[in-house]
């Protein structure tokens, strides 16, 4: 059994999960609490945020009847940041024996405790191509020769106060933490297919508070990026302007709200009731469509094409883009998307890896942060279980190799005493033979 937990801005998740015998992911249950104690990403609020978090808890264990006691978290927010980083190794008999995942491992665990600027924490480090000998580039270098193995590696950092913060409300829940990965990387896990990741695709995720960009590039992802806003400015927007509360700003935006001006109801007027001392008033659905278009454009759609045209690969992006996240279902989000970027887009839904059956409620954008931390520690746990079989393994042919060592040196000693007896034989029957053959000579010379 494993949990996903997801910290958002607007809401706070917690799904309950474990792999079946077909390898697929099946949910045993779920929750859902508000989350008012975080803004564009980052926790402000620690009380507010923990009282959030034991809301999901709970539901999910009331839904599931499974008690737990560890968690895979998320991060985001715009403290966020990515850099390459190359790092070259020179390996001994290298054009005898073959680089081995182990050696892989080892140079991601020393990136992973380099020195990185004050205030600042490595939060993952991913590897992305390396170069054998200087000659062959590969995404994969176990079972291969080589003497200098260069790796490239995209190495992620957050703020290390946000990320303690983040602990500190999840630990304050009675719960620990097994891993935190940026959440883009996670919503990536159930959005993306293989093949497009192959080809180069871009994922955006577009929450309440932040948008989280992701490029992958043969298999990896190799550029990321956090805009601190998101869905939740938008609503923001409607209920300034209209000087609507936000809540009922939330529900214009669902309703009646569209990005494309031009796909707006023209002859549709929506009635604002009465507030305080505020008359009651309409407004035209092109006028609203206005208000989220301006937004939509300016601070997401824009910030996304400057975000791929700084990755510096914008010419590797075959596959397209996918939005996903709660902001991805605005309505015509996808058309603009591709108008602005040029690109073929679709919708993310968060179901690759999982059975068919999981509740429709989670088969929406919203959920794809959560579903993928959920994949994610799942991922972990087998992983895991590997090595630990593959220790056990490593220490059953240790103690056998011992006992047989053992065995020979009880063999041997007995092999040695046996001829120390030996020798100590031959020595008793030569002085007989001494003895005898003296009498003899004795016996013959008195006769």
């Amino acid at each position: 059994m494993v949990v996903g937990l997801d910290i958002g801005t607007t809401k706070i998740a917690t799904i309950i999960g474990f792999q079946n015998s077909e390898g697929k992911i099946d949910i045993l249950g779920y929750g859902k609490g508000d989350s008012t104690g975080v803004q564009h990403g980052l926790i402000f609020n620690i009380n507010k945020t923990v009282d959030g978090i034991n809301v999901a808890k709970n539901t999910a264990t009331s839904r599931s009847n499974q008690e737990f006691d560890s968690v895979y978290a998320g991060v985001a927010g715009r403290h966020i940041n990515s850099m390459e980083f190359k790092h070259a190794v020179t390996r001994r008999n290298g054009k005898e024996e073959v680089i081995r995942q182990e050696e892989i491992d080892k140079i991601v665990e020393d990136l992973e405790n380099i020195s990185v600027s004050p205030g600042e924490k490595i939060i993952t480090v991913i590897p992305q191509r390396f170069v054998i000998d200087s000659k062959r580039e590969t995404n994969d270098p176990v079972g291969e020769l080589g003497e200098v193995l260069i790796g490239y590696f995209q190495i992620i950092t957050g703020n290390d106060f946000e990320i303690r913060k983040i602990i500190r409300c999840i630990n304050d829940c009675d719960l620990g933490v097994k891993d935190i990965i940026l959440e883009p990387i996670a919503s990536s896990l159930v959005c993306l297919t293989q093949e497009e990741k192959q080809q180069g695709v871009v994922l955006v995720d577009i929450g309440g508070g932040t948008t989280d960009i992701v490029i992958y590039v043969d298999g990896n992802p190799v550029f990321t990026k956090v805009v601190p806003i998101g869905g939740s400015i938008i609503t923001k927007d409607i209920a300034n302007v209209c000087q609507i509360p936000e809540d009922l700003a939330e529900k214009l935006k669902v309703s009646y709200g569209t990005c494309v001006i031009e796909k707006s109801n023209k002859n549709n007027f929506i009635n604002i009731p009465q507030f305080h001392e505020s008359a009651p008033k309409q407004i035209s659905e092109p006028f609203l469509a206005e208000i989220i278009y301006s937004r939509v454009q300016m601070d997401i759609l824009n910030q996304i094409q400057k975000a791929i045209a700084e990755s510096g690969y914008e010419k590797r992006i075959l596959a397209g883009v996918v939005l996903t996240g709660g902001g991805s279902m605005l309505r015509h989000i996808k058309e603009l998307c591709q108008y602005t970027l040029q690109r073929n887009v679709r919708i993310g839904i968060p179901e690759i890896g999982f059975v068919h059956s999981i509740p429709s409620e989670l088969k929406h954008p919203m959920f794809a942060t959560s579903l993928g931390l959920l994949k994610h520690g799942i991922q972990i746990s087998n992983q895991r279980e590997i090595e630990e079989d593959k220790e056990e393994k490593r220490k059953g042919e240790k103690e056998k190799g011992e006992r047989r060592r053992e065995k020979g040196g009880r063999e041997k000693g007995e092999k040695e005493k046996g001829d120390k007896t030996g020798d100590k034989e031959p020595k008793k029957d030569s002085l007989w033979e001494t003895v005898k053959q003296w009498l003899d000579d004795l016996i013959v010379k008195t006769s």
